[in-house]
């Protein structure tokens, strides 16, 4: 039976052109009249029945005769119960008397019976007469996104009764029009595009789907499933949604897309942002590419189909690694079609978000001369004088030089370059995808040469071999350069930068002599960011994968399916890290002398890292998959997996190069090398079973259940026993809701699901031996030979076994309107026990051993998100807006720790029973501003008479009375670093061949430290002076007490934070000249991301999302502006 308003039982793109031309007629007979009564008397029915609907009846028909039936639900009620008594019949009998006393006609072609009202045939028949009582006649065409005809679709005029037509075979349409009309063009599955006439004779009209009424078919656990038979909480988003905005990481563009997704990027440094991705708070999810685990840094967007996140029982499928929730990325695969070509390029220039400003020579002078004197100490021991400050300030005097060291080793914008090619097509017997990928980004340093580069190649093809057996066969590899200093670019080279002092020159009259510039030790950022100088950092790695996969359908079952299949991953890198040594030198202009300062390290050193890594996973199931009677939909499966692991690293490193020109280990001494070598196996095994059975499409049950075994534990506790079940209720579906009219779905959903946690080292039950060397102080020397030696690793516990978690989860979704607004709710409740941690317990200083870890304690974790979006049309305007929301937070349990018997210890230190991101401290006043402020206080601040206290530094509030500010003041001041809030909020507009996206994404609910070093900018002008005497002046007085620095509101600020995330503007461009060339369509963009901050951290030149505390030591984030094109030949 066919629902014109559910296109899961209708027909959709890939239907085959002779199933799309009978349609064509079926929706043609809609404006025709036309009595086919004489075919219904040729086929004839059974049926006996005391009471049931007409649906029922209709069904029954359709199983004995081979008819079947096309309506419009939203206009015929079907819900009638009937009585009828019937032998040997003929089906127009049955129709007559099932539809007497109803407002339903019918007529018949062939073996298809179209339903509608009196008031429709009406309609239609007024059409008919009326014919070519219109003014002039309109041709065009109606298409998909990708350029294929839409047969079918429906085109009328806006407000006239039953005046239009249908598309032919070609989608193409020609229909007589008033003058000034407006055409309505929709098709099932697609948004209504209204069009104005005008003068206008021909039009080129492309149809978008409409997400919501398409019967999305969505990536689970082993499997997919339509989305309105989905009983658990599952999220996901498709891969063209994720490329609007050229991104070099996955993790980036899923910022703000998902409710109960938190992705924060915490450097920018090119190939290694240390992306944090949390389900629902909880710790890293299992990130799953194509059924296995993977990388997500190793994915480019672009070969990307869709993304499923799995954040409730859907997950326990996974079981032993399921525990923090499940993110599965399904890459593209061939298709049924003409090969299409599809060419993507970008152009992007990256630039700093949020970062402090480097002060000038001058104030950097003044402010460690304040730091001297108001620390106590004398004018004449002063590091700088009034006049040598002035010069500074001048910068005239060489000998007092004023360096801008930003401009001189920080580029404004570093390039990247994206550009992929991927293929894409197929027949009935074989369908085929490839795709070329390469990404390059250079860093923001100007002398350090060093980028990040990529290339993925992908590649699958999926054969069927006979009608019941079939093949695919997948391909990956990605090869990745990181070309790095040898200092650490995320956090080190920060450092050296910040270090570099102004006051110091970049060159010299002699050229070969490299100043000093301080840089923290290392003689400045100048030498440490510059590779040809210094050294460099190189890693080479590779990833291969290969996926083997047969799957048999039993002829004599159906819907029984055999599968097998082998993912083999091969990964390996060569990292090779040479740092040269480089002296450094100070000048003295007056007498025109160098005098060596030191030098980054003491001699050339090269060191080699070579990791390589093998895992095999073999997987065969068997599914079953069936619909009984058209209301028994039934799916199961069983399935065998075993996973192999197997690591090995080899180290080497040697000293003392005669020469830095040859980086080789031969060119190295042997004195004082070091080597060594590791290798590591692990293994699992698991068997996983899943029952899904739908009831009247209304009733939903989702069963799963999975055995893992972990070689990470002992026998006796190795395997572990994850169940889970998931209800759900299709309320629309029901009877009594039908009289809802613009209610198009509602849903509740309820799940249970256990899952675990193998994340402890491997084989700690086992009690073993380290082997020491020399320079670990486990070797001794016997005679003239130095001997290792092994030293315990520490005590085993033999009963060490799983974490076990349990989430409960309650869901509703609904849409309304035709998609016009749909949303969906949910709530959640984990409970997470046998987290690892070490008793503790009192030992003998003899006891000689440390204890090993133990399954000791506990959390839960509650929340909820909400989504709330809207997809529709009015004229030549469509939207798709979607706004998500989710809060999470987590309690202690239990936690293993001393019993305090102080009150306050027990207040402060107690995590039992807490929230686990408390944060503890002393509550601020703001800073003194006069000494008659700190003479009058009522209370000891610095236990020493308040004597070290000064005007501007930080006054403490006295929290227990006591009269004395010590540790017993500390109260709970702020939350972790880990945001408790999450939003996003993602606008999409296409007007006729424009189209805009935005994404805003907003973090709250967390603190984060706003320290600044004193050699910036935003500390000089923010600090606390006799001249600037504010009370709530970002920085105490230089030189204040040590106090000054405790943990404090003073120091803790919000981190809350709105971003404009990103921003595409494109135009899609279809000419005649275009097909010419064999092109279907352009599309030109110019996209940003990570746009603006809206954020209380701006004052201090701080980004959200960089680590707390870190003031500006760190790779920056990146603002991205980008320019490309997308050819689809």
């Amino acid at each position: 039976m066919k629902n014109m308003l559910d296109t899961s039982k209708f027909f959709n793109k890939t239907l085959e052109s002779t199933k799309r031309r009978v349609v064509l007629v079926l929706m043609l007979l809609f404006t025709i009249v036309y009595a086919g009564q004489a075919n219904a008397q040729s086929k004839k029915v059974t049926i006996v029945t005391s009471g049931m609907t007409i649906i029922d009846v209709m069904h029954e028909i359709e199983r004995q005769t081979g008819y079947m039936f096309v309506y419009n639900n939203k206009d015929i009620n079907l819900n009638k119960v009937v009585k009828i008594d019937v032998a040997n019949i003929s089906v127009a009998s049955v129709l007559e008397t099932i539809f007497k006393s109803t407002d339903i006609t019918y007529q018949m072609n062939g073996n298809n019976i179209l339903l509608m009202t009196s008031a429709q045939k009406e309609q239609l028949q007024d059409a008919a007469k009326k014919g070519q009582d219109t003014h002039r006649q309109i041709v065009g065409t109606v298409k998909d996104k990708n350029g294929e005809p839409i047969i079918g679709a429906s085109i009328k005029v806006k407000g006239s009764r039953g005046q239009g037509t249908m598309t032919d075979a070609d989608g193409i349409f020609k229909l007589n029009v008033p003058d000034n009309s407006t055409i309505e063009v929709s098709y099932i599955g697609f948004i209504t595009q209204e069009t104005k006439v005008g003068n206008r004779k021909s039009f080129n009209i492309v149809l978008q789907e409409d997400k919501k009424i398409l019967d999305e078919v969505v990536v689970v656990g082993y499997g997919n499933q339509r989305r309105v038979n989905i009983a658990g909480s599952v999220a996901s988003v498709k891969g063209d949604d994720l490329i609007k905005s050229p991104v070099s990481t996955v993790s980036n563009a899923l910022s703000g897309k998902m409710p109960g997704l938190v992705t924060l990027q915490s450097s920018g440094l090119p190939g290694s942002d240390n992306a944090t991705l949390k389900i629902r708070g909880f710790d890293a999810p299992l990130v799953l590419i194509d059924g296995s685990e993977g990388d997500i840094s190793t994915v480019d967007a672009n070969e990307i189909e869709s993304i499923s996140i799995l954040k409730d029982a859907s997950a326990s499928i996974y079981g032993a690694r399921a525990g923090n929730g499940v993110i599965l990325i399904t890459t593209k695969r061939g298709v049924k079609g003409k090969p299409t070509l599809t060419l993507n390029t970008s152009f992007t220039w990256q630039g700093i978000t949020d970062m402090p400003k480097m002060a000038s020579s001058g104030q950097m002078a003044q402010v460690r001369r304040e730091g001297h004197l108001q620390s106590g100490q004398p004018e004449s021991t002063a590091p700088y004088t009034e006049e040598e400050i002035r010069k500074y300030y001048e910068g005239t005097d060489p000998q007092y030089p004023n360096t801008d060291w930003y401009g001189l080793l920080i580029r404004d914008w570093a390039p990247q370059q994206q550009h992929n090619l991927s293929i894409r097509g197929g027949s009935d017997n074989i369908k085929f995808y490839g795709f070329l990928g390469y990404l390059k980004q250079e860093t923001l340093f100007k002398r350090s040469d060093a980028f990040y580069r990529r290339y993925n190649i992908r590649g699958s093809i999926d054969a069927k071999i006979t009608e019941d057996l079939s093949a695919s066969m997948d391909f990956s590899l990605v090869v990745g350069e990181r070309n790095y200093t040898t200092r650490n670019m995320n956090e080190n080279l920060w450092g050296d930068f910040w270090n570099t002092s102004p006051m110091y020159p970049d060159r010299f009259p002699d050229p070969t002599k490299i100043p000093y510039a301080e840089g923290g030790g290392t003689g400045g950022a100048h030498i440490t960011t510059d590779r040809n100088l210094s050294g460099y950092n190189d890693t080479r790695s590779q990833e291969t994968r290969f996926i083997g996969e047969l799957k048999y359908n039993f002829p004599f079952l159906k819907g029984l399916q055999a599968k097998t299949r082998l993912d083999y991953l091969q990964t390996y890198a060569t990292q090779k890290i040479f740092q040269k040594p480089v002296p450094f030198w100070k000048y003295d202009y007056g007498a025109n002398r160098y005098t060596n300062s030191g030098s980054f390290g003491s001699s050339a050193n090269l060191g080699y890292v070579l990791p390589n890594n093998r895992r095999m996973i073999y997987q065969t199931s068997l599914e079953y998959k069936n619909v009984f009677k058209k209301i028994h939909d039934i799916n199961a499966l069983i399935l065998f997996e075993a996973t192999d692991y197997f690591n090995t690293r080899i180290l080497a490193n040697r000293s003392n190069f005669l020469t830095s020109a040859i980086d080789e280990m031969l060119a190295g001494s042997t004195e004082g090398m070091t080597n060594g070598a590791s290798t590591t196996e692990m293994g699992r095994m698991s068997w996983v079973g899943r029952f899904n059975y739908t009831l009247m499409n209304r009733y939903i049950l989702d069963a799963t259940f999975r055995a893992d075994a972990s070689a990470k534990f002992p026998k006796e506790s190795r395997w572990g026993y994850f169940p889970s079940i998931s209800l759900a209720w299709r309320i629309n579906e029901e009877a009594f809701m039908k009289k809802f009219e613009n209610l198009d779905a509602l849903k509740l959903r309820l799940s249970y699901g256990a899952s675990g946690n193998d994340n402890v080292g491997n084989f700690a039950y086992l009690a073993g031996y380290d082997i020491m060397g020399a320079k670990d102080g486990g070797s001794y020397i016997f005679g003239s030979q130095r001997q290792m030696g092994i030293w315990p690793k520490g005590l085993a516990n033999p009963d060490l076994t799983w974490e076990k978690l349990k989430i409960y989860n309650v869901g509703v979704d609904a849409s309304f309107w035709k998609g016009l607004l749909y949303g969906s709710l949910d709530v959640f409740y984990r409970k997470r026990t046998g987290i690892p941690g070490t008793r503790l317990v009192t030992l003998p200083s003899t006891f000689g051993a440390t204890l090993p870890e133990e399954n000791l304690n506990s959390t839960s974790t509650r929340g909820f998100e909400l989504t709330v979006a809207s997809s529709g049309q009015w004229a030549d305007l469509r939207w798709d807006v979607n706004a998500n929301i989710s809060w999470a937070r987590s309690k202690w349990i239990y936690y293993e720790e001393p019993d305090y018997t102080d009150p306050d210890q027990r207040r402060i230190n107690r995590k039992t029973g807490q929230w686990t991101d408390r944060r503890f401290g002393y509550v601020a006043d703001g800073l003194f501003t006069s000494q008659d402020e700190i003479d009058n206080l009522p209370y000891n601040q610095d236990q020493r008479n308040n004597t070290t206290l000064r005007p501007g530094d930080v006054r403490f509030r006295d929290i227990n009375g006591d009269k004395v500010i010590d540790w017993k003041d500390e109260v709970e001041i702020g939350k972790g670093t880990i945001p408790t809030w999450f939003a996003g909020f993602n606008p999409t507009l296409h007007y006729k061949d424009f189209d805009l996206s935005l994404s805003f994404q907003g973090a709250f609910g967390f603190d984060v430290v706003a320290s600044l070093g004193g050699n910036t900018r935003e500390y000089f002008e923010s600090r606390w002076t006799p001249e600037n005497n504010d009370r709530n002046a970002l920085i105490p007085r230089v030189g204040g007490t040590s106090d000054n620095s405790h943990i404090s509101t003073y120091w803790l600020v919000s981190g809350d934070y709105v971003r404009w995330k990103s921003f595409t503007l494109g135009y899609t461009l279809k000419h005649e000249i275009l097909k010419k060339a064999n092109i279907q369509s352009i599309h030109f963009f110019f996209s940003g991301s990570n746009i603006y901050t809206w954020s209380k951290l701006k004052k201090y030149g701080l980004d959200p999302e960089g680590p707390s505390g870190r003031g500006g030591l760190y790779y920056p984030q990146q603002r991205d502006l980008s320019i490309g094109a997308t050819v689809i030949f």
